[in-house]
């Protein structure tokens, strides 16, 4: 059962770190579209294996929308992994106190 909450864990971490460096290109590429293309009215994007000429407007939507999405993944994520951390210490007999410092909310 204890090997199930590492799993879990070790696969959760990668995925936000996969979802870290995503986040990471489209703040590049958001930043790139503000500076150096400022004057573009239609920029280059790369969908999948494919390039398109869209509206600047557009992908700025787009890349907007697919950080809020990641942000509220990588929220979820963490969530769940700080939950799975206190059943773990619950399985393992524990009272819960050391994995109240998880439950800690960060200030907005």
């Amino acid at each position: 059962m204890k090997e199930h909450f590492i799993d879990f864990n070790g696969t959760s971490i990668s995925t936000i770190v996969d979802y870290d460096r995503r986040r990471n290109s489209n703040r590049e590429a958001l930043s790139k579209l503000k500076k150096e293309l400022s004057q573009e009215k239609k920029v280059w994007v790369n969908l999948g294996d494919m390039f398109i000429k869209m509206p600047k407007d557009n992908v700025e939507k787009m890349i907007k929308k697919d950080q809020t999405t990641l942000d509220e993944e990588i929220a979820d994520i963490r969530e769940t992994m700080k939950q799975k951390v206190v059943e773990l210490e619950l399985l393992e007999g524990g009272d819960g106190s050391k994995s109240r410092a998880f439950q800690l909310k960060g200030m907005k």
